[in-house]
Parts: C-alpha cells; sequence; structure tokens
C-alpha cells in the first residue's frame, strides 16, 4: 500500500456521512475511495461519475458490468482488488461460477450471450492499447444499442480503466469484507 486509505475520524464530517453511506451499501466504506478522501474533490466527482454510470438500466445490466468490470481488471493486471472484488459482486448477483470463470476468455467464450460478447469485445478494444474500435465495429454497437446506451458502455468501460489503474498504481488493499468465503 503506497498511500494509506483514512479512515472516518481523519476526514470531515461531510465525508464522514459518505463513509457511513457507503459502509450501508457495501459494509464497509470501500478502500479506493477512502484513498481518494486524501483529494476530497476527486473523490467526490469521482462518487457523482460512479453513480451516474449505475444508474438503472434495462439494458445494461449490473451483472454486465460486472463482468466487464472483471475483463478490464484482468487486461489491466488489476488482481489484488479489482478482480476479486468484482468476482464477489458478480456471485452476490448470483452469476453461476463458470460464467464468472469464463471471463478471463473474454469475448470468445461460449458461455456468453452475442450481446455480453460484443459488450466484451467493446471492452477490450478500449482497453488493449494495441486494439482500435473501427467503424465496422462501432456499426454492430450501433445495431444492438441506442446513442443513449453507447455513451453510458463507454464511459463505464472508461471508469473502470480508470480505476484499475489508480488501484494497481498506488497498490490498493482489498477491504477484508471482500476476501470472506462466499456463503450468499
Amino acid at each position: 500500500m503506497r498511500i494509506a486509505p483514512l479512515e472516518a475520524d481523519q476526514v470531515d464530517k461531510k465525508l464522514q456521512r459518505v463513509y457511513e453511506s457507503l459502509e450501508k451499501q457495501y459494509g464497509t466504506a470501500l478502500n479506493p475511495l477512502r484513498v481518494l478522501a486524501h483529494k476530497p474533490v476527486i473523490m467526490e466527482a469521482v462518487m457523482r461519475l460512479y453513480g451516474a454510470i449505475h444508474a438503472p438500466n434495462e439494458v445494461l445490466s449490473e451483472e454486465l458490468k460486472e463482468m466487464l468490470s472483471v475483463r478490464i481488471a484482468q487486461i489491466n493486471g488489476c488482481r489484488s482488488y479489482c478482480v476479486p472484488y468484482h468476482s464477489y459482486m458478480l456471485r452476490h448477483l448470483g452469476t453461476p461460477e463458470d460464467k464468472i470463470q469464463a471471463i478471463a476468455q473474454g469475448s470468445l467464450s461460449p458461455h456468453f450471450s452475442e450481446m455480453e460478447r460484443l459488450c466484451l469485445e467493446y471492452a477490450e478494444r478500449i482497453t488493449v492499447p494495441t486494439t482500435s474500435v473501427s467503424e465496422e465495429f462501432f456499426g454492430k454497437l450501433k445495431a444492438h444499442f441506442s446513442p443513449e446506451d453507447i455513451v453510458e458502455l463507454t464511459a463505464f468501460i472508461g471508469m473502470l480503466n480508470f480505476w484499475t489503474k489508480v488501484i494497481d498504481a498506488m497498490e490498493v488493499p482489498l477491504d477484508d469484507i471482500f476476501k470472506a468465503p462466499q456463503g450468499d
């Protein structure tokens, strides 16, 4: 850990309320946000964007977003926090273990629907520096998604790339709650 996460007694009252809200929602104040609390304006901005890209969407489900999160984390090497955290979230959502394990195969896995494979490929094309999003591929996205969903999907993928890089660079430790055996 390069920068220690701040405890509730180390932040102002406003951030203490944020910590309380996170603890109610996740069971912990989340170490990555506790690290960003060193710069509250950044923490608050990130949380607003995070909230926006996690607003309910019938087309882009939370399960799909968590699968994309795992894939982006795998590509970016965020294995000590991001992969276990998002795998935990998938299990919490009821995703079968074989499907979670298949994420490492990405868009090539037969475990996913056509739409899921398309989204995984889009995440891979944005995340892997040697790939790109061609006009032909973007046309495939347009055939399946509205402009609003494409904007949300793209912002989501960009945000997850941000998180994997920040967490990895600062060596943010995994919250203990996500290390617990799965029994839900």
